[in-house]
């Protein structure tokens, strides 16, 4: 008699599932390898950003989705790119400096750090998704640390310590460069926030938190004390946005009378098309066209109970700006 052996299927991985998981282990094999684990120190850029998530992220695991990692790689791209902007230079790539606050150990892993004789430049690399005219709060206090460290690190009065930031929209191909002045009071301020971090690492410390930008991406907004549902105030970059989207919404009031005053003379005059020469070209076509709709008051009001079972309710935010 035959024996007939049998299995129990394991169903089988897609190759999109595959790669993005795999995406995934490998992103974290590299963190780990290039920076350590994380949780057991206090990063410059840790310093430089709030408090509140990054005592969260120190903690607390979160699991982004695919989708952010990939974008979460810009920022490596962009150094990438750095590397072939500083070509030439005397430059070292993820440069490690060490301290302590309180006998916890920091860490600033410098992106790039280019050295002369009597010269040292400090460079970070940043990206934005659109130009920016200014460097963040958070980058002055993170080149600042970088900056305060190092010289600590030479102890040699003679060395000039120059910080410099690296600016990329990656999408755009756009980019700036910001000179960073290390300065006394900002370092020591970056103290006191290392201090307040090693604090509640150490002795369980309630988190302050820090308006940012790009808040609104933190993995841990609907806990922090000053936004998600506790908001009284918007992040600098919203705060510009929605600026810009009440200047923006003015004119499209003024377009859209013009729009009206236009068509009404392109109809009323039978013309199909306009147009305008010089400096300001522009042209206007204007056509009867016309489009079946179904009448929806009209199925209801003779259809109740058919328009009742078909009909389907949606959840929508709707956003108005005033």
């Amino acid at each position: 008699m035959t024996k007939v052996m049998t299995t129990t299927a394991t169903p089988k991985m897609s190759f999109k599932e595959f790669i993005g998981k795999n995406l995934i282990k490998t992103l974290k094999e590299e963190s780990v390898s290039s920076l350590g684990d994380r949780s057991k120190y206090i990063g410059a850029s840790d310093i430089g950003g709030c408090p509140f998530k990054t005592i969260k992220s120190k903690l607390e695991a979160s699991e982004h989705e695919v989708s952010k990692h990939i974008v979460f790689q810009r920022g490596h791209n962009a150094e990438e790119i750095a590397a072939k902007m500083l070509k030439g230079t005397n430059y070292e790539r993820q440069v490690c400096l060490e301290a302590d606050i309180n006998g916890f150990p920091i860490k600033a892993h410098l992106d790039y750090l280019i050295s002369s004789k009597n010269r040292r430049i400090v460079v970070e690399v940043k990206t934005v998704s659109a130009p920016i005219s200014e460097p963040y709060e958070s980058w002055i206090m993170q080149v600042n640390t970088q900056m305060g460290l190092l010289i600590s690190d030479l102890q040699d009065e003679d060395i000039m310590v120059e910080g410099k930031v690296i600016v990329i929209d990656v999408n755009s191909g756009w980019y700036e460069t910001f000179d960073i002045q290390f300065d006394d009071a900002i370092f020591e301020v970056c103290l006191g926030k290392a201090e307040h971090l090693a604090d509640c690492l150490q002795n369980g410390a309630e988190p302050k938190a820090i308006i940012q930008n790009y808040c609104g991406t933190c993995p841990f907004i609907m806990e922090c004390p000053k936004q998600g549902k506790h908001a009284a105030e918007l992040p600098e970059d919203l705060a510009q946005s929605l600026a810009k989207i009440k200047e923006f919404k003015k004119l499209e009031k003024e377009i859209s009378l013009l729009e009206k005053q236009l068509k009404e003379y392109l109809v009323n005059t039978g013309t199909e098309a306009v147009k305008i020469d010089g400096e300001m070209q522009a042209v206007a076509k204007c056509k009867e066209s016309q489009s079946n709709r179904f009448d929806t008051t009209r199925f209801k009001a003779e259809h109740p109970e058919m328009y009742e079972e078909y009909v389907k309710t949606s959840s929508s935010f709707r956003m108005t700006i005033s």
